[in-house]
């Protein structure tokens, strides 16, 4: 077995296996998408799945089929008058009689103009 070798916090060992890492990961992206270049596959085209479900045909009903519609029945007895409700507060006082139109007085002059 080969022996470990502890290195200081100070050494720059660190910061060449980073940069080591950087460009072997620049150099694995570079030959994937340059040399390897994932192919553009072209579907065929593909005619599409059609299924045209032909029913069963129904053989002539023996009589026509009737369907009832509801009419409203006759209406049913009154149900009995509840208890009376409280008072509700009095209305607004009512208007003072009106007042009596003034006679017009005939001074002869006319409002009409002529």
């Amino acid at each position: 077995m080969s022996p470990v070798v502890y290195r200081e916090d100070d050494s720059p060992a660190w910061g060449v296996t980073a940069i080591v890492l950087v460009v072997a990961l620049f150099a694995l992206m570079l030959g994937y998408f340059a040399w390897w270049r994932p192919s553009q596959i072209d579907a065929a085209p593909r005619s599409p799945d059609v299924i045209n479900v032909q029913p069963a045909t129904p053989s002539a009903p023996s009589s026509p089929t009737v369907v009832p519609v509801p009419v409203p029945g006759p209406s049913g007895p009154a149900g009995p008058s509840g208890a009376p409700g409280p008072a509700g507060p009095a209305g607004p006082a009512a208007p003072a009689a009106p007042a009596t139109p003034a006679t017009p007085s005939d001074s002869g002059t006319s409002s009409s103009g002529n």
